[in-house]
């Protein structure tokens, strides 16, 4: 469905919802302000991943392929809640910088 403002132009056609008398809304309208060059993120993201790779064992996505072929290094599907409650959680409070 979407916002009110989507739904409105023409949105609610897509779903059905054309000929409901009463709309519900299912979003919002929103913006987000430029934050720049990507390029001044990728160094961070980078050594994000090398510390990955470090963190499986492997030196390459090569190597990583290797592991998983081999059984060695294993994967698990986790649900969007199981990928929260494995973040930071219970505190009163916390802070996180990205870089």
């Amino acid at each position: 469905m979407g916002s009110l403002e989507a739904m409105t132009k023409g949105s609610d056609q897509r779903y059905l919802g054309d000929t409901a008398k009463l709309k519900i809304a299912q979003g919002v309208v929103g913006a987000v302000a430029d934050k720049g060059s990507v390029l001044k993120f990728m160094p961070y993201t980078m050594q994000a991943v090398k510390q990955g790779f470090q963190d499986l064992g492997a030196s390459s996505l090569e190597s990583a392929h290797d592991l998983l072929k081999s059984s060695i290094l294993r994967l698990e599907v986790r649900t969007g809640a199981a990928q929260v409650e494995g973040g930071v959680h219970g505190l009163v409070s916390y802070e996180k910088k990205s870089f």
